[in-house]
């Protein structure tokens, strides 16, 4: 996004690239302070629903986020602002819902492992989407990379909207590896 200002700024807007990487520097900062803000409305609403429907949910909200930018004609106008809180809000949304549920199914013997596996995945997405992202920024238009994240988002929607139906919570004593007596 930074880098999307900073061109745009200096090649259209008249800013040098001081003034220019300033008001990229304020549209990040606004959309990383509404990630901070609405991270415990993602908190709360993991509570209050079941943790595949919120999945889907926030990769829904972050598909759309992203997918947003194709909208952006000028990243120096008050629709980036807009775009950036979207974005806020699907990042966040992405980060947060995803580890409850893991915690919620995997058995506490191998806890550490799943959730070893789950960061080394989210490693490889994002070098993954850096890659086709800085290819398409490069070769297309500067939305490139929210573009791949944002239809990364949709499939793995797709995928839990398809899954969602056949997880069900794991009884307290069978997360925490314990014996569950058979009914």
């Amino acid at each position: 996004m930074s880098l999307w200002i900073k061109n745009y700024g200096t090649e259209h807007g008249g800013l040098s690239g001081a003034e220019a990487l300033a008001k990229a520097g304020a549209v990040v900062g606004i959309s990383q302070m509404v990630a901070l803000l609405c991270a415990p409305v993602f908190g709360w609403l993991g509570d209050r629903m079941r943790r595949q429907d919120l999945v889907v949910l926030a990769q829904v909200v972050a598909a759309l986020a992203y997918l947003s930018t194709l909208l952006v004609s000028d990243p120096l106008g008050p629709g980036m602002m807009l775009v950036a809180v979207l974005i806020g809000v699907g990042e966040i949304a992405a980060i947060t819902t995803a580890g409850p549920l893991l915690a919620q199914q995997a058995p506490a013997a191998v806890r550490g492992s799943a959730f070893g596996v789950h960061t080394l995945c989210g490693a490889a997405g994002v070098m993954i989407i850096s890659a086709l992202g800085g290819a398409l920024f490069d070769a297309w238009r500067p939305a490139g990379p929210f573009v791949v994240a944002g239809v990364f988002s949709l499939a793995v929607a797709c995928f839990g909207l398809a899954v969602r139906r056949r997880v069900t919570a794991r009884a307290e004593a069978d997360v925490a590896g314990e014996a569950v007596p058979a009914a």
